[in-house]
């Protein structure tokens, strides 16, 4: 079935432009910020496909002068998790357009993003020759227990949850031609300690296992797919900037079709752990509506509900300060070149905005 349009607005996406696409369920308390961080970063239009809200982010969304309204009360599972409801917003838009596809608890950062806006940034992938932008995405928590982090609506998340952990790592795929994985984090820590000592090939065996067990073949061998290759953290890559052509779309959450990717990478602040987060884990586990079977949310909601105490800071927690102590700390590539395209904006405005010498400004 169609996405229904709700708004009325004249659909324009400007040139240069960088669009933002969204699906969203029942994301009021988020919506405020996650859109105006957005907006400060470039974003002039926000494609939203509301799945079903009864908070009233549906109502909120249509208050909103930027945003592009549509609404399906079907299922999210059914949809490739969404990801078809992306895709048909994606082809709504112009080749060779830019658009970043967020939930309502990412917010993206990229090398010098608290100077460069998101159009320029983007006009620079094109000089690269890219098609697209790789991100890790970064669990932030707060200090104490995952229930005490209170965040009230359209303040930044970061005054809530400003900490990660710095201790992730690239391993090369046994996969010939896809990207290293990413391991480690506070996830991986907290709610599966028990593949921290597992390797490429222990981990490449089980999500072998829970590819045969959603399939359904799996079904007719009789496989148990609340078990079998069950424990498997989520995963931390994402394309979230893509470059609008033929061919080139999300096949899932984490995985596209192949492109040419940018000479640097970006990180999704990823604000997941918020005191409401045991509440929807429940939610989402009995809905079923995620990849998996929910079996992540599944997991999360027995541990907490075990140990209502759960939190993640520990000894070599950071507290977030800007993109440039994410480069420092491997966790984000600069390049040389943006480095230096940065300057020459830079050193352009200082000529064009310089007083004269023996005048001052009013």
């Amino acid at each position: 079935m169609p996405l229904r349009r709700l708004d009325t607005r004249t659909l324009s996406v400007g040139r240069g432009s960088c669009p933002a696409l969204m699906v969203v369920r029942n994301e009021a308390l988020r919506l405020p910020f996650v859109l105006d961080y957005h907006r400060d970063l470039g974003v002039e239009r926000f494609f939203v496909v509301d799945n079903g809200s009864t908070d009233g982010s549906l109502e909120f969304l249509l208050s909103q002068p930027d945003c592009y309204v549509f609404r399906t009360e079907e299922s999210f599972r059914d949809a490739n998790f969404g990801m078809d409801w992306i895709n048909g917003l994606a082809e709504r838009l112009p080749a060779g357009t830019w658009c970043l596809f967020i939930d309502a608890d990412e917010l993206l950062v990229y090398p010098h993003s608290e100077s460069l806006k998101l159009p320029r940034f983007c006009a620079f992938l094109n000089e690269a020759g890219s098609e697209g932008l790789s991100t890790l995405m970064l669990d932030m928590y707060n200090a104490g227990p995952i229930r005490d982090a209170k965040y009230e609506t359209g303040t930044s998340f970061l005054t809530t949850c400003p900490h990660f952990d710095r201790t992730y790592r690239e391993r090369p795929s046994l996969v010939p031609g896809h990207e290293p994985e990413i391991v480690g984090g506070p996830r991986q820590r907290l709610f599966y300690p028990e593949l921290a000592r597992t390797g490429r090939l222990g981990m490449a065996m089980r999500r072998a296992l829970r590819s045969l067990r959603l399939n359904p073949i799996g079904s007719h061998l009789g496989l148990d797919r609340t078990r079998l290759g069950a424990g498997l953290p989520p995963e931390l890559r994402k394309v979230p900037l893509l470059k609008v052509r033929p061919g080139l779309r999300w096949i899932g959450n984490h995985l596209t079709t192949p492109f040419i990717p940018a000479p640097v990478t970006g990180i999704l602040l990823h604000f997941k752990f918020f005191s409401d987060f045991h509440a929807r884990a429940v939610q989402e586990a009995a809905r079923g509506q995620h990849w998996d079977g929910a079996a992540e949310y599944a997991r999360y909601a027995a541990i907490i509900a075990a140990r209502p105490e759960t939190g993640f800071f520990h000894a070599e927690s950071e507290t977030f300060t800007s993109s440039t102590q994410l480069v420092a700390l491997g966790l984000m590539r600069d390049s040389l070149r943006l480095g230096r395209a940065l300057d020459g904006m830079h050193s352009l405005r200082q000529v064009l905005f310089a007083q004269p010498r023996g005048r001052q400004a009013l």
